[in-house]
């Protein structure tokens, strides 16, 4: 495909000058002594204002458990001077795992979830570490073939994956029952030392999904009540019985699906956003103890250039990837100062690659988010946020943005760099073909 889009800046002022002639608006600060500013998150510190996200290997066990791959993961994220450390999605019930090898926490792997934990806070200083926890829905594969799960019909994602009309859709009753599994996970992630809780509600996974089922009869589509009742249902249960200071509720939400009305959660007919339903949610969830919000936007199985800004990928993008970052900056600014009490986590900086310390620093200087988190540099570069905040972030470590641990990921092999992780290269060669080009 064109490369049209490579993007190549590596100073404020070039950052400025590219994002000003494509006419994005993207915040720039060339004072990066913000990003050691520690961030109160409820009644949990977090040591910098720079996160890592939620990035998923497929390297578990086959009974859920972390495996050797994903010990040496953590434990690079840990050694890496990040102020919060985001777990990948968990499943909470085999039937939701996205892969053989997603992991699931349960009652017989609860000791090997104990041991990476508090393996992360003494490698970390004891920063917080959030658990991801997550259902797939219509991307269940919990022996890598497909078994969706689909909340309703929705046209735009069943086309994708070739979902016929007559598939039947997951039943009420199953969907009562998800908040006590939910419940019982985060019993289990905190036994096992972690500093919250992430009831998982992006990127069209089930809990996502149902945010926009529109077309969904009965209890849980429809309405607002209806379509936001299962999320609020388990982030009021989960604040009640487990929420304390000292361990936080969350939620990973993509606050616009950017998929068309009426498939998509807030998106207008012609495609574009509109925050208010996601205003009014997150404001209701924060009234029942949610601490903290981790933004996303899109869905990576549609429309991956919204969430996963690219110049080089599976196809070439309907905008400039700048517009990219700018909609998901603004999208937590608009939270932000809507919702001025919620904690608010962006996202969207890796494709700026060694421009993204500054408008990290921009962000957090113009109060438009309390956190900046990082996904894929975190695979490229672990020690991304020690780079920054000291001033030696270096260019050649760097994520380039060329989605080749998301080729690692659909194939349900084992997910990492394999441009600057030359671990993963020969996984790479093995499950995608070819050799990646290193930069």
């Amino acid at each position: 495909m064109s490369e049209k889009y490579r993007f190549t800046c590596g100073t404020p002022e070039e950052l400025s000058a590219t994002a000003g002639t494509v006419g994005a608006r993207i915040p720039v600060s060339a004072d990066t002594k913000i990003l050691a500013r520690p961030a109160t998150l409820g009644g949990v510190t977090a040591k910098n204002s720079l996160a890592v996200h939620p990035m998923e290997g497929f390297d578990g066990t086959p009974d859920g458990a972390p495996d050797e791959l994903t010990r040496r993961r953590y434990e690079r994220f840990a050694s890496g001077g990040a102020g919060l450390f985001w777990f990948e999605a968990t499943a909470v019930c085999p039937e939701g795992r996205s892969s053989r090898r997603q992991l699931y926490i349960n009652d017989g792997n609860l000791d090997v979830y104990s041991r990476l934990v508090e393996r992360m806070h003494e490698l970390s200083g004891g920063a917080p570490v959030i658990c991801q926890l997550t259902h797939s829905g219509r991307f269940s594969k919990p022996d890598n073939t497909p078994a969706p799960m689909i909340a309703y019909h929705n046209p735009y994602l069943n086309e994708k994956m070739d979902i016929p009309a007559d598939y039947p859709t997951v039943s009420d009753e199953y969907l009562d029952a998800l908040p006590d599994k939910y419940l019982h996970a985060v019993s289990l992630a905190k036994k096992a030392g972690f500093d919250g809780v992430d009831i998982k509600s992006c990127h069209r996974y089930l809990m996502s999904e149902l945010l926009s089922a529109y077309t969904r009869p009965g209890k849980y589509g429809g309405s607002y009540e209806n379509r936001t009742r299962l999320l609020r249902d388990t982030v009021g249960a989960a604040a009640s019985v487990y929420g304390a200071p000292d361990f936080l509720i969350c939620t990973r939400m993509s606050v616009s699906d950017c998929i068309p009305y009426p498939y998509g959660f807030c998106t207008r007919e012609d495609g574009s956003v509109d925050l208010a339903e996601a205003i009014r949610l997150l404001t209701e969830l924060h009234g029942a103890g949610l601490s903290l919000l981790n933004l996303s936007m899109g869905t990576p199985y549609y429309n991956p250039h919204v969430n996963r800004p690219y110049d080089s990928g599976g196809y070439e993008p309907p905008e400039h990837p700048l517009f990219g970052v700018e909609r998901m900056i603004n999208a937590a600014a608009e939270i932000k100062s809507a919702i001025p009490p919620l904690k608010v986590i962006g996202t969207g900086y890796s494709y700026l690659r060694a421009s993204s310390p500054f408008a990290a620093a921009g962000v957090l200087s113009s109060g438009m988010a309390d956190m900046v988190g990082f996904g894929r540099m975190a695979f490229a570069y672990p020690d991304f946020a020690r780079d920054m905040i000291n001033g030696q972030f270096d260019s050649k470590k760097t994520c380039i943005g060329c989605g080749k641990c998301v080729q690692l990921m659909r194939r349900c092999a084992t997910a990492g760099c394999p441009v600057r992780d030359r671990l993963y290269t020969p996984i790479y060669i093995e499950n995608c073909g070819g050799k990646p080009a290193m930069f």
